[in-house]
């Protein structure tokens, strides 16, 4: 019997990995603590703005990766559309202050799979992610996305 065996990690129980992507320290760690805090998943990395997010995503390929929407160099929305095509099975949920503001038109041009208000607090933003992270991906891109 191999160590792998005896320790019963055969692999197929990695735990899934979320990459945080927020210009705030404070708000990458707030969000890293809930999330290790309150499940299952691992984070995988931390990005301080849009090119590096792009950057990390592309190196851990993560399971999903929590945007903030307003971040120097390229935004949250314009990451979204880059990892959508390059990764097109990760998982993308957008934080702002200005949820609302949103428009349905990028989310589902980008199939973002969800936006969260940062006033949600973060036990909402843990619940989603449990949530989203339970459901079957669907790696097919839709036809509406194909028609710009």
């Amino acid at each position: 019997m191999t160590t792998t065996e005896a320790s019963g990690d055969s692999g197929l129980n990695k735990p899934k990995t979320i990459l945080i992507a927020d210009d705030s320290e404070m708000v990458r760690t707030m969000i890293r603590q809930a999330l290790e805090r309150d499940t299952e998943f691992a984070v995988c990395g931390e990005a301080v703005d849009g090119t590096d997010a792009v950057s990390k995503a592309r190196e851990l390929s993560p399971d999903m990766i929590i945007l903030d929407v307003r971040m120097p160099g390229l935004n949250g929305i314009e990451v979204a559309g880059i990892l959508r095509y390059a990764l097109p099975k990760i998982r993308i949920v957008l934080v702002t202050m200005y949820a609302q503001d949103i428009e349905r038109n990028l989310t589902s041009l980008f199939r973002i799979d969800a936006v969260l208000a940062k006033a949600g607090g973060l036990t909402e933003l843990t619940a989603h992610v449990t949530s989203l992270m339970a459901e079957p991906v669907d790696s097919a891109i839709p036809d509406e996305t194909l028609r710009i």
